[in-house]
C-alpha cells in the first residue's frame, strides 16, 4: 500500500472518553449546553461563540475561578486507549505520517499526542490569563471546519484526498468520511457507522485494513 497521511479524531477515538469538552462540564458542574450546540450547528452562534459559552458556563457553575491546574486535573482519569500507541508505532514503521484533527480541549489533545508521540496535533486552545481560565479560546477546529482542515492538511504535506485515511467517531465527522476515500468509525460510534465505508471496535484493526 502506498504512503498514506492517517488522521485521527481525538475524543473517543484515541481515548476512554467521548468527548473531553464533556469531560470538563461534568466536573465543574455545569449541564444543558445542548441548546448552543444546536444553535452552531444551525449556524447562529460561531464555534468561538460556542466556546466562550460553554466555558462561562463552566465558571458559573463552578461558583469559582478556574485555573490551569484545575482543568488539568478534570483531564486526569481521561486514558488513552491501549491500543492506541501500538499502533501509531505500526504506521510509523510502515512510513505513513499520523495525525491528529481533534475539535477537542488542548491541555488533553496535547498530552495524547505528546504520549503516543504523534508531532502533527492541530486542536482548539483555551483561554488562560495568569493560569485563570477565562471564556474565550482560540478556535483553531471548529467542527463544522474539519473537513476544509483536513484538506489543508492534506496539501500542506503534499498528499492527494485518495491518500488520506481519516478515523472518527462522531456526527461531525461524517463531512470528513465523505471526502476521503478510506474513512474509518470507531465504535460506539451509533449512526455515525453508517457513513463511514469501514467501521472498527478496536483500533488494530486499523493496521489490518491499511495492508489489505
Amino acid at each position: 500500500m502506498s504512503r498514506k497521511l492517517v488522521i485521527f479524531d481525538c475524543d473517543g477515538v484515541l481515548t476512554t472518553a467521548e468527548s473531553s469538552w464533556s469531560v470538563l462540564h461534568e466536573y465543574f458542574g455545569s449541564k444543558g449546553n445542548e441548546y448552543f450546540a444546536e444553535l452552531y450547528k444551525r449556524g447562529l452562534i460561531s464555534y468561538l461563540d460556542w466556546m466562550i459559552i460553554d466555558i462561562a458556563l463552566m465558571i458559573h457553575s463552578h461558583g469559582a475561578p478556574i485555573t490551569r491546574s484545575d482543568v488539568e486535573k478534570a483531564f486526569t482519569n481521561v486514558k488513552i486507549k491501549r491500543e492506541a500507541c501500538t499502533v501509531v508505532e505500526e504506521l510509523k514503521k510502515n512510513r505513513h505520517i499520523p495525525a491528529v484533527v481533534s475539535s477537542g480541549v488542548d491541555l488533553l489533545v496535547r498530552r495524547v499526542c505528546n504520549e503516543l508521540g504523534i508531532e502533527l496535533c492541530l486542536f482548539n486552545e483555551l483561554l488562560f490569563v495568569n493560569d485563570e481560565l477565562v471564556p474565550g479560546g482560540i478556535p483553531r477546529v471548529p467542527l463544522r471546519e474539519k473537513p476544509n482542515i483536513v484538506k489543508k492538511l492534506a496539501h500542506t504535506l503534499n498528499f492527494n484526498l485518495e491518500d488520506v485515511v481519516y478515523i472518527g467517531d462522531s456526527w461531525w465527522d461524517i463531512e470528513v468520511f465523505k471526502i476521503v476515500p478510506m474513512s474509518i468509525a470507531v465504535k460506539p460510534c451509533g449512526e455515525v457507522c453508517n457513513y463511514a465505508k469501514y467501521v472498527v471496535s478496536n483500533l488494530m484493526e486499523i493496521l489490518d485494513l491499511l495492508n489489505d
